[in-house]
């Protein structure tokens, strides 16, 4: 028997086992292991946007929030999120550096598109606490959506300070990939050459 939880502000969870459990919504986005596992399918500047793609005919406009931070936010911006993916997600996923640039370049970038960022929603989920979800609500109200996804916090709130876990893909087929972080000590790459040479590439990118 299903005990159903009532919360105005509790939309659902990302863990598929509470969510049948209680009868709460699942809800969540795709997975930086998803993103990496491209580098092995196709070009590594490609990966990302060939993603895409797939999860769009996959889903079919459902799970439509983006994973954006597996090559940095500007990687994202300049390279991959083009009109017809902001078309097409619902939002965007904020994983990595700081959550208030991050909210201002997404709304940059609807708005250089065309589109209207009240249309669309960003979902926090970078070691969120309550009293940063409530100020990056503040911050962005009446300018964009936002969502909140708050793990570690609600896990571990008893003062004790949470080990910082990462875990990633790290080889494919074979072949490495790796993962960009705009915050350090986020990012995994078991290669240095290839990292260097992700690196060196997305810069170039970013800064031309």
């Amino acid at each position: 028997m299903k005990t159903e939880i009532n919360c105005t502000n509790f939309v659902g969870t990302s863990c598929v086992y509470y969510a049948f459990k209680y009868g709460i919504t699942p809800i969540g986005t795709m997975a930086h292991e998803l993103l990496e596992l491209g580098q092995a399918v196709v070009h590594p500047f490609d990966s990302q946007e060939f993603i895409l793609r797939k999860w769009s005919e996959v889903y079919k406009g459902d799970l439509g929030i983006a994973l954006t931070d597996t090559f940095g936010i500007d990687y994202f911006i300049n390279k991959v999120f083009n009109k017809g993916f902001a078309l097409q997600f619902t939002g965007v996923r904020h994983d990595s550096g700081n959550p208030f640039d991050f909210g201002e370049k997404i709304i940059e970038m609807y708005e250089i598109f065309g589109i209207n960022p009240l249309s669309k929603t960003i979902v926090f989920s970078d070691g969120l606490t309550f009293d940063l979800a409530f100020k990056l609500c503040d911050y962005f109200n009446e300018r964009i959506n936002v969502s909140f996804g708050i793990g570690t916090n609600i896990g571990n709130d008893l003062g004790v300070k949470a080990p910082q876990i990462v875990m990633k893909l790290v080889e494919a087929d074979g072949k490495p990939v790796a993962k960009i972080s705009d915050s350090s000590g986020k990012g995994m790459c078991m290669n240095i050459d290839y990292e260097t040479f992700i690196r060196h590439h997305i810069t170039k990118v970013n800064f031309k």
